[in-house]
């Protein structure tokens, strides 16, 4: 087997968490299954898209939630982070 082979298995994949731990990709194996897998990432993708618009992200999934229910499918971009950034950072700002 060529060197950079056994690297390649011996070095686990790792993913800088902005709050400066490393988390390792093969944590989703401990989440029960495929789907279950699937469902942590995109809850981890909502996470951190919130953060990268600069929202709370408890604030985020509580507004979206509240709200997807009665929200049209043709509109759902609407409740997108970076669309719900201005409205939801106003909001956060007058309760402080």
């Amino acid at each position: 087997m060529p060197p950079h082979h056994a690297q390649t298995f011996t070095r686990p994949p790792l993913v800088d968490n902005p709050d400066g731990a490393t988390i390792v990709r093969k944590n989703f194996l401990f989440a029960g299954s495929d789907y279950g897998g699937e469902r942590a990432a995109a809850m981890y993708t909502l996470i951190g898209s919130a953060k990268l618009n600069g929202i709370d992200p408890e604030l985020y999934l509580r507004t979206v939630l509240a709200q997807i229910a009665d929200h049209p499918i043709s509109h759902i971009q609407d409740l997108l982070p970076w669309n719900l950034a201005p409205s939801l950072q106003t909001d956060s700002s007058q309760a402080a």
